[in-house]
């Protein structure tokens, strides 16, 4: 029991900003009691497009990507990593899943339940104010990339998902090319041409499937 409850407060610190909905005890005692752990290889199949959502997870550990499949083209559309949460947009919304969710490495996921999420939100205030606020600010976070895809060159685009990927203090991307240009709509070519110049000015590394952010300052500087 110490270990789901352990489970609990990272759910609680994972959906954010503490200062605005303290958990007690008690909501810590009753979230650990209905979590659900999923541990999952690579490969698999979370969510499925135009299928109903009947829970949430939050992912403790790995990396799970979002595909969109339009007619015959799949298009990944984002990457969840560590403390991101996965299906709460489709559930709260009461909608199909307008995307595919496949996890791109073995996850660990946190997982409620339709039934018991429920529960917790009408009786626990505190988890409420805490997925609207994971909410909103995932929201943001998104409004902010699209005003950055439309106001910035592909230069500037690929400096802010660099940044934006390695946010949390890591430096390796594990991602071919190619999912870096579906992530930003754009071209494999012109995308690899603008990684070799950040290469060649020392503000990255590239490799086999893998790019190594050098010099987070000096992408930042690219964007001012």
């Amino acid at each position: 029991m110490k270990g789901m409850v352990r489970q609990a407060a990272w759910i609680a610190r994972a959906l954010g900003r503490g200062d605005l909905a303290p958990f007690s005890d008690d909501d810590v005692a009753e979230l650990a009691a209905f979590i659900g752990v999923r541990r999952i290889g690579a490969g698999t199949l979370l969510l499925q497009q135009g299928k109903p959502v009947r829970s949430i997870g939050i992912i403790q550990g790995g990396s799970v990507g979002l595909y969109h499949r339009a007619g015959l083209r799949r298009v990944m559309i984002q990457i969840l990593r560590e403390g991101d949460v996965l299906g709460d947009l489709p559930y709260f919304c009461k909608i199909d899943a307008p995307f595919t969710a496949r996890s791109i490495s073995d996850v660990t996921l946190l997982e409620l339940e339709e039934e018991v999420l429920e529960r917790l939100l009408a009786t626990r205030p505190a988890l409420s104010r805490r997925f609207l606020f994971s909410l909103a600010s995932r929201l943001e976070r998104m409004q902010r990339r699209l005003l950055e895809l439309t106001q910035r060159d592909l230069r500037g685009q690929i400096a802010s998902l660099l940044l934006d990927e390695t946010e949390r203090q890591q430096r390796v991307i594990a991602l071919p090319q190619a999912t870096l240009a579906e992530l930003l709509g754009a071209a494999r070519p012109s995308v690899n041409q603008v990684l070799k110049g950040l290469e060649e000015e020392g503000l990255v590394r590239l490799a086999y499937r893998r790019v190594e952010v050098l010099d987070p300052s000096g992408l930042r500087r690219l964007l001012t």
